[in-house]
């Protein structure tokens, strides 16, 4: 999948080249999504930060930040960034096999 003209300031390229893309990761059990399907996405522009997910705690959201590479959270709280992944696909596994934590 190509990256919407709209979103090609960040480099978010891993995740359309993905099946996340696509599909996005839905928990069945827990009745949530963890990565959207590129089609839900949207931009916090005051933080300059295409949102994909999160965790469902917290308001944290994960995603790409314009200028940086890798996927990072934004601690709403703190309103702090931290990089998380290299990629939505290492964030996906990383974060299911509980390597990442928020």
């Amino acid at each position: 999948m190509e990256v919407p003209e709209k979103w090609r300031g960040y480099d978010c390229g891993d995740y359309f080249q993905s099946p996340v893309a696509e599909e996005g990761w839905w928990d069945e059990e827990g009745q949530y999504w963890y990565i959207e399907p590129a089609g839900k996405l949207r931009e916090d522009a005051g933080h300059q930060f295409l949102v994909i997910g999160g965790p469902g705690v917290d308001g944290i959201h994960w995603g790409y930040r314009k200028g940086h590479r890798g996927i990072w959270a934004h601690y709403p709280i703190e309103d702090e960034f931290v990089l998380l992944a290299g990629s939505a696909s290492e964030l996906r596994e990383g974060y299911s096999s509980g390597r990442i934590k928020v």
